[in-house]
């Protein structure tokens, strides 16, 4: 198998057709494989992402049999550097998994692993991967113990729910048959709340348009919030803003079903589903409710509604997605299990010893916040692993050669800012680095050079003059000063040359120039 790699959103956009065509011959895909849900996403997370996408040979005119979407993380810790190769869905996404033509699948999904084998990465998290036994034994078989560590993460939280347990209901074609299959106690109970609601004028229900979408939202996590805030302290904020972001774009793709339980003027309840109308799935997301609200149990009620909803409609699963809640199954569910596992190389290192390229913007953010917190060793390690795979990373070179500076390293800071004035020799800054280094090392006669070529890049910094002109006194050359300045700035035109050149006319002043300067 030949395997491309997609990682541009217009890359993404021109796969649509291709994409969707695998899609609907899948039977395990589902609506966070969908090409319109993961476009979404993608468009609006940090850091980088990339499908691998699989067709039989090199050809432009092929389709492509097989898509899997994956994300880049790096992080640096005691001084080195790891990358983490997770799943493109995580951190929205219930699920997350591959599409594969089900013919191809015994050639693409082993050539998807031998690709990810070739990468640089310390840690694989296959997390939250829903597909068949069959195509998990082709994707693991490929990482053996010899080289790889593979720990099963557990998902049993706090509250003895189990997140790898996933109860779906099917649904049948209409309502009253959907009711049948529940006990008698649920279907009465289900009945008895929907009329309560519809017959009554102190409750209702409203469904989210373009128009409203926006404040229903904020309704639901503002439930959501009050609810998990004292929970998930730590992280609560993060997950708000993720999952308004993927909502919103969902909901724009046209992908969300979000009804508001209302009494009176006052929201009480909110539940938000994926719709995905070409496996014709509903997939329940969140939900969210007051706490202080005494009336109709707002849960069940709007899981009855978006239910009856689907089902009018011609869907035809009722998905609950993670977790194995016991209110789910008196929706008459069955459940699925889905797979979460590590896979970290035994060396505990990237493999091939560097960074993936990928990962370079996020790298140089992280290590220079690193910087900035005054942990130089992490930082450090974060400039020099850019460094190895991009040797002209201009950044990387100036912000080491400062830390070097800082040490004080100062043959090393010389090194990495002579290293900038070859990448960037137009960059001023850069020469007065390294003249200030060199100036620093007692090499007067090196740094009057560099502080020369500061000078011909940045004609109107005082800082530019003075320097060179210290330098100078440094090395006892009073009487050149003048001529090394003016020859510094010859080819310029600026304001500070012609103030230079006015200043230089006047013949009482420049017998004492040079210790005006120098002062």
């Amino acid at each position: 198998m030949h395997i491309d790699i997609i990682e541009t959103m217009p890359q993404l956009s021109r796969l649509e057709e291709n994409w969707n065509a695998v899609y609907d011959a899948d039977d395990e895909a589902q609506v966070y494989l969908s090409w319109q849900w993961l476009s979404g996403w993608l468009s609006c997370i940090p850091g980088p992402w990339f499908i691998l996408a699989a067709k039989e040979r090199d050809a432009a005119d092929l389709p492509y049999a097989g898509f899997l979407p994956l994300r880049l993380q790096t992080t640096i810790e005691k001084a080195d550097v790891f990358g983490d190769i997770r799943m493109a869905g995580n951190f929205a996404a219930d699920y997350t998994g591959l599409v594969c033509r089900t013919e191809a699948e015994n050639r693409v999904i082993p050539a998807f692993a031998r690709t990810i084998k070739q990468m640089s990465w310390t840690r694989l998290h296959l997390d939250n991967i829903r597909m068949s036994e069959r195509r998990w034994r082709l994707l693991t078989a490929c990482f053996p113990k010899a080289g790889f560590h593979a720990t099963n993460v557990d998902k049993v939280n706090f509250e003895k729910i189990d997140n790898s347990l996933c109860p779906y209901a099917p649904l049948p074609d209409d309502w009253n048959s959907f009711l049948d299959q529940l006990s008698a106690n649920t279907r009465q109970k289900i009945r008895r709340l929907l009329k309560q609601v519809e017959a009554s004028s102190e409750y209702r229900i409203t469904v989210a348009t373009p128009e409203t979408f926006e404040r229903d939202l904020k309704t639901l996590l503002g439930f959501w919030d009050t609810k998990w805030r004292a929970r998930k302290a730590d992280r609560i904020d993060g997950l708000i803003r993720t999952n308004s972001a993927m909502l919103t774009r969902s909901f724009q793709s046209g992908l969300v079903y979000l009804p508001t339980f209302w009494h009176g003027e006052r929201p009480v309840a909110a539940l938000a589903t994926l719709m995905e109308p070409r496996k014709r799935t509903f997939s329940f997301y969140m939900t969210g409710r007051d706490e202080t609200f005494v009336g109709p149990p707002a849960g069940m009620l709007l899981h009855a509604y978006s239910i009856r909803h689907a089902i009018e409609r011609g869907f035809v699963e009722y998905d609950f997605l993670r977790g194995n809640e016991p209110y789910k199954y008196s929706f008459g569910c069955k459940e699925r299990k889905i797979y979460s596992i590590v896979l970290e190389t035994r060396s505990g290192r990237n493999l091939g010893g560097r960074i993936d390229p990928r990962c370079i913007p996020d790298l140089l953010e992280q290590a220079t916040e690193l910087h900035r917190k005054g942990k130089a060793g992490d930082a450090e390690a974060g400039y020099r692993r850019i460094l190895e795979v991009r040797p002209k990373h201009a950044d990387a070179l100036h912000r080491l050669g400062q830390l070097l500076a800082a040490k004080p390293d100062l043959a090393g800071a010389k090194r990495a800012f002579r290293a900038l004035t070859t990448v960037r020799p137009d960059a001023a800054k850069a020469w007065q680095c390294l003249g200030q280094v060199c100036e620093r090392l007692d090499q007067h006669e090196e740094a009057l050079r560099h502080y020369i070529e500061f000078v011909r890049l940045q004609t109107d910094s005082p800082d530019a003059f003075v320097a060179v002109a210290q330098c100078m006194v440094k090395l006892g050359r009073m009487a050149e000063i003048n001529a090394a300045l003016l020859a510094a700035i010859e080819p310029a035109n600026g304001a500070s040359v012609r103030k230079w050149r006015d200043w230089r006319s006047v013949p009482d002043r420049q017998a004492t120039r040079g210790q005006a300067i120098s002062a």
